[in-house]
């Protein structure tokens, strides 16, 4: 199961192309990575962005974010939206004058890991 593409809000793709440039010059600390509206996410998965080719063998991997969260009214989790995840600017440091791809990825209790469809993104300087 493959989910839509990450969303980068400082450096947005246009819908022509499929990689995203982004300019380390323009990053203070970190990249943020937005996830599209939690349609298909279930509220008791945690995520986290990856980068490189194989999402099983990712080559680098940031901290997990709750997909959801426990309602008291309602008395059940439910999921939460705006979810951003961060990539430390050191960490894309690496991959300057490359194209790397980024996913975000899930985790649950079983042994799924299900990941969204690849950003291609050009770091440049």
């Amino acid at each position: 199961m493959n989910f839509p593409l990450p969303i980068l809000p400082q450096f947005p793709r246009s819908e022509s192309h499929q990689t995203a440039v982004v300019t380390l010059s323009q990053l203070r600390d970190c990249l943020i990575v937005k996830l599209p509206e939690p349609e298909d996410f279930p509220p008791n998965w945690d995520v986290y962005p990856i980068l490189g080719r194989d999402p099983e063998e990712p080559d680098w991997r940031g901290i997990e974010e709750p997909t959801g969260f426990w309602d008291d009214a309602l008395e059940d989790v439910v999921n939460r939206t705006g979810i951003e995840l961060k990539i430390p600017k050191a960490e894309l440091e690496k991959y300057e004058g490359t194209t790397v791809e980024l996913r975000y990825k899930f985790a649950d209790e079983s042994s799924l890991e299900p990941c969204s469809e690849p950003l291609l993104i050009l770091i440049e300087p």
